[in-house]
C-alpha cells in the first residue's frame, strides 16, 4: 500500500489533543491497535487555527462531533458538522476538516483501508447523525490516558469499550441498504453477547428468511457460512478480551461461550494461527 499523498496539516498551539497510535513513532504507542487496522486515534479541543486536508491518503478518517461546530472538506465543498454527527472521509478522497466555532471538540480515527472497514470504502465524503458521541469521547479520553501509564495500565479494557461504542455508532450510521451491510450488522450483535447460544435458525428467523436461504445469502454476500460467521465474531471478541491482559484463557473461553478450554484453544489457534495463551503473554509484555 502506497503511503504517498498530499497533506496540509495546520494546527495551532491553542488546540489541545490526546492521541494513541499503532506505530513505534506514535507516543503513546499501543501496538494492539494494528490488530484492528486502526492506525491512529485521538481527541481534539480545537481553538485557533485547525485545518487538515488530504488528497489520496490511503486510510479512512472518521470525525465525531461532540461540542461546537466544524466543517468537513469534500473537494471544493464544505459540509457543517455539529454535536452528535459523524463524518466519514473515505480513503483516497480529497477531504479534510477545520474548526468553525470558537471551540470545537471532536474525536477522530485514522483507519487502514482494510477489509474490516469495507463499509467505509468507495463512497463519497458524508456527514450523518449519530448518538452517544460523548460516550465515545470520554471512552477515548480514558484510553489515551491509560496508554500513557507504564504500569497497571487498563488500556486494553479501555480499547474494548472504545471499539464497542464505535461499532454501535457505525451500525446505526453507515448505510445499511445493501444486503452485505445488513448481514454484517446482524452478525455484529453476537460480539456483544458471545456466550449466548446463538443458532443459525434463530438468525435466519430474525432476518426473515428460511435457514437454507440464509445460508446461501451469507455465502454469496459475506463469503462464509452462518456458522463460520458466528465463530468469527466469538473469536474476535476473545481476542479483544485477551488483549486487555486482565483475563485468563479459561475466563475468556467461558465469556465467549466455550465450556471446554481445550476446545476454545483449538478454535482460536485455527482462526488466528497462534494460541490464545501466546496472545495473552504478548499483551502482558507491553509497557
Amino acid at each position: 500500500m502506497s503511503m504517498i499523498y498530499q497533506e496540509m496539516f495546520d494546527i495551532g498551539p491553542q488546540t489541545q489533543q490526546m492521541s494513541v497510535g499503532a506505530r513505534v513513532y506514535h507516543h503513546p504507542q499501543l501496538p494492539v491497535l494494528a490488530d484492528y487496522d486502526i492506525l491512529f486515534m485521538g481527541l481534539s479541543e480545537a481553538r485557533g487555527q485547525m485545518h487538515v486536508e488530504r488528497i489520496g491518503a490511503p486510510f479512512h478518517v472518521l470525525i465525531i462531533g461532540v461540542e461546537g461546530q466544524g466543517e468537513i472538506i469534500a473537494g471544493d465543498e464544505r459540509i457543517a458538522i455539529g454535536p452528535n454527527q459523524l463524518a466519514i472521509l473515505p480513503a483516497y478522497s480529497h477531504s479534510g476538516f477545520e474548526r468553525a466555532s470558537e471551540l470545537w471538540r471532536c474525536a477522530w480515527f485514522l483507519l487502514n483501508d482494510a477489509p474490516c472497514w469495507n463499509s467505509l470504502a468507495g463512497g463519497s465524503v458524508s456527514v450523518r447523525s449519530v448518538q452517544h458521541a460523548h460516550s465515545l469521547f470520554f471512552a477515548m479520553y480514558t484510553l489515551c490516558h491509560e496508554a500513557r501509564l507504564k504500569q497497571e495500565s487498563l488500556s486494553g479494557e479501555a480499547l474494548i469499550l472504545v471499539l464497542d461504542v464505535l461499532k454501535r455508532m457505525l451500525a446505526s450510521a453507515v448505510n445499511s441498504d445493501d444486503l452485505a451491510s445488513r448481514l454484517r450488522t446482524l452478525f455484529s450483535g453476537i460480539r456483544f453477547a458471545p456466550a449466548q447460544a446463538w443458532r443459525v435458525e434463530q438468525l435466519a428467523e430474525q432476518y426473515g428468511v428460511s435457514t437454507a436461504h440464509f445460508h446461501r445469502l451469507c455465502l454469496k454476500n459475506l463469503g462464509a457460512t452462518p456458522l463460520q460467521l458466528i465463530i468469527e465474531q466469538r473469536m474476535l471478541r476473545a481476542r479483544e478480551l485477551l488483549s486487555s491482559g486482565r483475563y485468563s484463557v479459561s475466563e475468556v473461553a467461558s465469556a465467549v461461550g466455550y465450556e471446554e478450554v481445550a476446545s476454545f484453544s483449538r478454535r482460536y489457534r485455527a482462526h488466528f494461527g497462534s494460541g490464545a495463551g501466546e496472545a495473552r503473554k504478548k499483551t502482558a509484555k507491553l509497557p
